[in-house]
């Protein structure tokens, strides 16, 4: 097979059994270390809704991911004034920004915005900033994908676990989620770096997050992130950089409408 970031051979890896019924077959690139499943013929089953069952950590991983998003903004970002939320799932994301003051916008093709109604991202707005967290290891195409969040902003902010070096086969790793079998395209560090050169991108990683855009990156910048993405660092950064709660301002908006 092709791999489906830097177009190498990627080479048979494992077989493991997804959703309990389906044997299927995982690729290693033999030149990024991107690993892909075969052509994943299961996915509208898998997505026969958007949330699998097996996402106990969803509310967790949005507390998790407002409180790094807050610190990234405050830190690398200072003056970015508008956001969106790319595969924004059900909108508790984007409606938790939102009560942090930060102006937050989702976008989904395929989940019901149930949070964030009355915010969804308008057609051919651009954004200072798109955050797609969990969501690039769901992506077919992820070089087609990453251009279509490139047409909304030029600052990326993303989290997908990292294979571990050695490579763990299936099921020897939590992140292959082979009950969902939603999970079917996992990075390497080198393949992460090249999805940012095909788009000539500067790329700086704290796993699970990662950060590209095309704005200098220096040693001043990968150290604010490193602060802003630091569990001991991020309730101080919050502490001093809080922003007036959007709440009421969107119940007015909303009640006007």
């Amino acid at each position: 097979m092709q791999c489906n970031v830097c177009e190498a051979v990627s080479e048979p890896f494992a077989s493991a059994t997804v959703m309990s019924k389906y044997q299927i077959a995982y690729y290693r690139c033999s030149a990024c270390k991107f690993i892909q499943t075969e052509r994943p013929y299961w996915l509208e089953e898998a997505y026969s809704e958007a949330l699998s069952t097996l996402d106990v950590g969803v509310m967790f991983r949005n507390l998790l991911n407002v409180d790094s998003t807050s610190a990234v903004v405050s830190l690398v970002f200072p003056k970015a004034a508008s956001f969106v939320d790319y595969a924004g799932g059900y909108g508790t994301f984007v409606r938790m920004m939102r009560d942090r003051g930060f102006e937050f916008n989702w976008y989904d093709l395929y989940a019901k915005n149930l949070h964030s109604r009355g915010f969804e991202h308008t057609l051919g707005r651009r954004y200072d900033l798109l955050t797609a967290f969990e969501v690039l290891e769901h992506l077919v195409n992820p070089v087609d994908d990453f251009g279509e969040m490139l047409e909304l902003s030029d600052n990326i902010l993303v989290s997908t676990e990292v294979v571990p070096e050695p490579t763990p086969l299936p099921p020897h790793w939590w992140y292959y989620t082979l009950k969902s079998g939603q999970h079917i395209s996992f990075y390497s560090s080198q393949s992460l770096q090249v999805l940012a050169s095909k788009f000539k991108l500067n790329l700086i990683s704290r796993n699970p997050l990662h950060l590209f855009t095309r704005n200098k990156v220096g040693i001043s910048e990968r150290l604010r992130f490193r602060i802003a993405t630091n569990r001991k660092t991020i309730p101080i950064v919050n502490r001093f950089h809080r922003r007036p709660s959007l709440m009421w301002d969107d119940f007015r908006k909303l009640s006007d409408d």
